[in-house]
């Protein structure tokens, strides 16, 4: 069965199966282009099977086809097979998962699972929020049965019986009983409701959501959610046709351990019910507040089914050619390597490995919210490591002040109680001096700054909008040569007399001291006065919290949104015009040791120059390596 053959009229169509196959057929024609039809086509019954006429996809095809591990593959470790698998099952049902889930994967089934999974479902359901979260939680969930006030009586235990054994389709994946937990009903079905309302069905729908309620409790299980993270961890960074063996072919024991380190750290942050598992309220939760990119590599994934190797388009073939042709496989050997996301320069880094820059891709934007810094095609360029640069703020201030966009702040040290802990700041714009006023970035205003903790366990404090904390004495970040560095801190007045440090304020805030080597981690479950909000209720304790850091490594990454891009200064890229800038400040310092600052009668000669100097900030509290330093 497939699309094109002909079917009742809407009127007509009352079941369903007729109003699932109905919204396949819209969804083909309008989020689909006649080319991607074609190839989704030909990927499809090319590697079919064909049973009695009926043409559908195992475990095994999906796979394959998608270059997902599995038990069987001994290669990978992975294991995500089976997760892939039960996700598409329960999404080719849409939106009758509780009438038709696990669907078999006809060619029908898996155009819902392509819209869903990639987000086309806009150009036909235009009323629907574009939010899958509900979605993605029924296809991962398992369930146990709930204890539930016994008042239904035995004439009615019976009647559901006799229901559900009358039934003539397969039985659907237990997570789809309405649940007993706290959230809306209508949070349920928003897509499945705008679905059913493009065709007129929602009395159908009402009574498919009307079923066995209140029986079941779902939850997805630790395990599940976990081979599902590892997966996207391996595979954040793919791109539209990238073979995704790029990614899994070299998965050593280091890698794999590396991959292990970041999915637990990320599942730390949902908190499981004591009975086990993870429920609908925890998930969504979760994934909103704190990894709102968490499934984006789901979407070059499933794209992949709209293109076929099998189609050369620049030959005419006939259609039996095309009906032979057998699916073109890469071998090992012709794989080009992974992208880098660092760019070269004065240090390699020795806190950002593959795994912990996808654990940032699930949570750190690009110049626009929608997209995610590595399908935004960001580049990290490094600008300053203790290990390469040594622990002394002049050398920071010369390095990060004279970049002219966004930076990475990440840190990795140890705690008093000798546990690892990596953390870090989010700041899209550029530092400045205490005297400029220079504000732009390359990366977009409306991007808010983030602190976070990506180890032991994953937590993120996003950016305040709000304009009562955007004051001069609460700058996102700011340092100074007598305290240091300090982000989401209060910068008390500037006195003579009086040199008081930057104080924590609000929710979050991380001080480091001048000397580089320790750090305190403030987090507050209140606090809305300060540059960063507190997180959900339930990621974190429910008092103040103050973490001293021992560090051993530090280091800022500038962020370059496109390194190709030319801009109109002489058509140089970004990384171009930030190399000439350091040239300069290179020759300038050098310049400056060979005044000659000695004095004279009088200590005329010291005074002028200094004077000079201050005057053009090159010294003293402008140039950010006197007492006022820097800030963002």
């Amino acid at each position: 069965m497939g699309l094109g053959q002909s079917t009742e009229s809407e009127n007509q169509a009352s079941s369903p199966e007729e109003l699932s196959y109905m919204l396949a057929e819209r969804f083909a024609t309008k989020c689909f282009s006649p080319l991607e039809l074609t190839h989704l086509k030909d990927n499809f019954f090319t590697r079919a099977i064909d049973q009695g006429g009926w043409k559908y996809w195992n475990e095994k095809i999906l796979s394959d086809f998608l270059g997902i591990p599995d038990s069987s593959d001994s290669r990978c470790p992975l294991d995500a097979g089976p997760v892939i698998f039960r996700m598409v099952s329960y999404l080719g049902a849409f939106p009758f998962q509780n009438t038709l889930a696990p669907s078999v994967l006809t060619f029908d089934a898996m155009v819902k699972v392509i819209v869903l999974l990639t987000e086309r479902y806009g150009k036909v359901l235009r009323r629907a929020r574009r939010d899958r979260i509900r979605l993605l939680f029924g296809s991962l969930a398992d369930v146990g049965r709930k204890d539930v006030d016994r008042q239904s009586n035995d004439d009615e235990v019976e009647a559901e019986a006799d229901a559900s054994a009358s039934s003539s389709h397969a039985p659907g994946f237990a997570v789809d009983e309405p649940l007993n937990d706290d959230y809306e009903d209508e949070e349920d079905d928003d897509l499945a409701l705008a679905a059913l309302e493009s065709l007129d069905a929602i009395e159908v729908f009402k009574h498919d959501s009307r079923m066995d309620r209140a029986v079941y409790e779902a939850r997805i299980s630790a395990d599940t959610l976990r081979r599902l993270l590892m997966l996207l961890i391996v595979i954040s960074p793919l791109k539209f046709l990238e073979p995704v063996r790029i990614y899994t072919s070299d998965l050593n024991g280091k890698r794999m351990e590396a991959i292990r380190a970041e999915a637990d750290s990320i599942m730390a942050a949902f908190r499981q019910e004591p009975s086990g598992g993870i429920s609908y309220k925890e998930f969504s939760r979760t994934v909103t507040s704190s990894f709102p990119y968490l499934f984006d590599p789901l979407t070059p994934l499933f794209e992949h089914l709209l293109f076929s190797r099998n189609l050369n388009l620049s030959q005419k073939r006939d259609r039996a050619d095309s009906a032979a042709s057998e699916p073109v496989e890469e071998a090992p050997g012709d794989l080009p390597s992974p992208p880098a996301i660092t760019l070269p320069g004065s240090f390699e880094s020795v806190i950002l490995d593959p795994s912990i820059i996808s654990h940032l891709s699930f949570f750190l934007p690009s110049s626009s919210e929608s997209l995610n810094f590595l399908r935004g095609n960001a580049r990290l360029h490094p600008v300053f490591s203790t290990v390469a640069h040594g622990s002394s703020l002049t050398s920071f201030s010369h390095h990060v002040l004279t970049w002219s966009s966004g930076t990475l702040l990440v840190l990795e040290g140890s705690t008093e109680t000798g546990d690892m802990v990596t953390l870090g700041a989010y700041l899209p714009q550029p530092w400045k001096s205490s005297t400029s006023t220079q504000t732009t970035s390359k990366f977009s205003d409306s991007v808010l700054p983030c602190l976070f903790q990506l180890s032991p366990k994953h937590l993120l404090l996003q950016g305040n909008n709000s304009p009562s904390v955007q004051q001069p004495s609460t700058p996102v970040a700011y340092f100074s040569t007598n305290s240091g560095i300090s982000i989401g801190c209060q910068i008390p007045p500037s006195s003579r007399s009086n040199k008081k440090p930057p104080t924590p304020l609000g929710a979050g805030s991380l001080t480091i001291d001048a000397s580089l080597e320790t750090a305190e981690f403030h987090v507050s479950p209140i606090g809305r006065n300060g540059v960063f909000l507190p997180p959900p209720p339930g990621s974190t304790p429910e008092i103040t919290t103050k973490t001293l850091i021992e560090i051993y490594n530090l280091e800022v990454w500038g962020l370059v949104p496109d390194p190709t891009a030319t801009s109109a200064e002489g058509e140089k890229s970004a990384v171009e015009l930030q190399q000439a800038k350091w040239d300069f400040e290179a020759r300038e310092a050098e310049r400056r040791r060979n005044l000659n600052l000695k004095a004279g009668p009088g200590g005329s000669d010291v005074d002028s120059a200094r004077w000079l100097l201050e005057t053009a900030g090159l010294i003293g509290d402008g140039s950010g390596t006197g007492r006022a330093g820097g800030s963002v």
